[in-house]
């Protein structure tokens, strides 16, 4: 089985049920993907809950144990998670102010941010993406990789 999110490069891979091919390269601790409704986000969530939840293991070809999904149901678990990737769709509903401060400093764990403004994460524009349909995978286009900015 493999996982679906590599730590040492810092990319998701996966290709789900309806053979959408997930290719994602991050940035660094922290990255930010804004842009429009129906161009991924909420699929790449709802695909990767699939995987994490599919007890068919037969079936299965991808494990995401590295990887947390943030929402309503789970939202006091955000601070007892470690070595993670934690994926938040829909950041400007969930996330107070605490909570980002508490990503803005937290050393342990890496995070994949869906928002539609801007929430007060520290990163700089090379850490912003929006997720594009290119060459039949879905991946992130990132429009800014300026020499210098963290």
């Amino acid at each position: 089985m493999r996982q679906v999110y590599n730590w040492e490069n810092n990319t998701i891979h996966f290709k789900d049920k309806n053979e959408n091919v997930f290719h994602m390269q991050l940035r660094g601790r922290i990255t930010i993907v804004t842009g429009d409704s129906a161009t991924g986000k909420t699929l790449l969530c709802s695909r990767l809950n699939s995987v994490k939840h599919d007890r068919n293991i037969n079936a299965q070809r991808y494990k995401a144990d590295n990887v947390f999904i943030l929402n309503e149901d789970n939202i006091d678990k955000l601070k007892s998670q470690r070595n993670k990737l934690i994926i938040i769709d829909r950041a400007e509903i969930l996330l107070d102010d605490d909570m980002v401060l508490y990503i803005n400093e937290d050393p342990g764990n890496r995070y994949l941010i869906f928002a539609r403004k801007p929430i007060g994460i520290e990163a700089t524009p090379n850490h912003f993406a929006e997720m594009q349909f290119v060459d039949g995978e879905i991946i992130l286009h990132f429009e800014f990789d300026v020499e210098g900015w963290c």
